[in-house]
Parts: C-alpha cells; sequence; structure tokens
C-alpha cells in the first residue's frame, strides 16, 4: 500500500461513523497551560495590605540619625528603672492612670515619666520614637544629659547627627556629619494617633490598675 494511502485510510478511521458525534480534539498540554494563564489573569486580583513596621519606642539613640519636624506628646510611659525587666519598651499609660498610680507614692512617681515623643529616622532606615523627660514641674529644669540629648534632637531637624555616650565626662559626644546629604525617608502618616499607634499598638498600653506589669511592679505576681 502507497503511502499517501495509508494517510488516506488513517484519516478515515479517524472520522467518526455515520450517526455518531464528532469527538473534539484533545488539547495540547500547551494550550490548557495558556487557557489557564488567561483565565488567572482574568481573575479580580485580591491585594494584601500590609500594615505599617512598627516605631520602636525608646529613650536611647544609637548611630546617625534625623529627626522629623513634628514633636508629639506629652504622653506618660511606664519605663522603671533599676527594678528587673518589666518590658524591654516603655510603655505607654492613660494619662488618668498615671496621675492615680503616681499619688501611691514615689516608686510610681520615678516609674511613670511624662515625656515627648521625637520622631527619628537612623541611618540604616529604621524609626524610632525617642522619648525625652518633660522638664521637672517644681524647678522647670531637665537634667542637663536630656538638655543635650533635646539639643541634637532639635539640630537634626536638618542634618545628621550622633550621640555618643562619654563614660569619663558623663555626657554625650555630639557629632554631626557635614558631607552626608541623603534624606530620611518618612512615613505618609505622621499625625500622632498614627505615631503613637505604630509606637505603642494595643498590647504595649496600660489601661487599668489590674494590668500585668503594674501588679508585678508592686510585687503581687
Amino acid at each position: 500500500m502507497k503511502k499517501s494511502e495509508i494517510q488516506d485510510t488513517e484519516n478515515i478511521s479517524a472520522m467518526s461513523a455515520p450517526g455518531e458525534a464528532a469527538k473534539p480534539a484533545a488539547e495540547s498540554v500547551f494550550e490548557l497551560a495558556l487557557r489557564a494563564r488567561n483565565e488567572r489573569a482574568a481573575r479580580p486580583v485580591a491585594r494584601v495590605v500590609r500594615a505599617p513596621s512598627r516605631i520602636r519606642p525608646t529613650t536611647r539613640i544609637k548611630g546617625w540619625f534625623r529627626t522629623h519636624e513634628a514633636v508629639y506628646g506629652p504622653i506618660f510611659i511606664f519605663d522603671p528603672k533599676d527594678e528587673g525587666s518589666f518590658s524591654e519598651d516603655p510603655v505607654f499609660v492613660m494619662p488618668d492612670l498615671a496621675d492615680e498610680l503616681r499619688a501611691e507614692g514615689t516608686q510610681f512617681q520615678n516609674a511613670i515619666r511624662e515625656v515627648m515623643g521625637y520622631l527619628t529616622y537612623t541611618e540604616g532606615g529604621a524609626l524610632y520614637l525617642v522619648l525625652v523627660p518633660l522638664p521637672d514641674p517644681t524647678t522647670g529644669r531637665r537634667h542637663p544629659v536630656n538638655e543635650q540629648k533635646i539639643e541634637a534632637l532639635e539640630a537634626a531637624r536638618h542634618q545628621w547627627k550622633r550621640l555618643d555616650w562619654n563614660k569619663d565626662q558623663r555626657q554625650y559626644d555630639d557629632l554631626t556629619a557635614p558631607d552626608k546629604t541623603d534624606e530620611p525617608e518618612w512615613p505618609e502618616d505622621v499625625s500622632e494617633v498614627a505615631i503613637l499607634t505604630r509606637a505603642f499598638g494595643e498590647r504595649n498600653v496600660i489601661k487599668d490598675r489590674d494590668d500585668p506589669l503594674i501588679a508585678k511592679f508592686r510585687g503581687e505576681a
């Protein structure tokens, strides 16, 4: 049998017999893949919106930094000194509760402080809310170290600054980087609510006298 006759025979055998429905040709693997791709592209896309990263509250400044124009506060924080490890970061305290606790005695007066917050941007791109105590209500003065810190924070609005602690002189070495010109990338929302929310969240807030941190501080837990 000639080759052309063999092909004709195969074509005839592939045809449906009289009365039978024609069988659709099977899709190749590439036709299936392309059709699936097109179907996926036509689906509505649900974009996942990531929550903004946390801004860490701190009383210390490390490395080169810049400061935002805004100042936040006054606010109360719970940050006991020389009392063991209560929290890695300062904790926000509701104002009325702060007044009640501080009225109990000196232990809370020293552990709960009224501060102002400065939003800072570090050389590595991290954001911090640097907390500085308000002046003493009786004398109207701040500790010289805090005065020095505020001066550096204010100057860092327009230039890169760094504060290195000098153990011998018991003060900071105030450094300036005149040749560093890159600008910080500030958050879009720098309102007080937005910044305090990112700094403290819902967990790092003392709302009532039954808070576990307060019980631990009293020695009740």
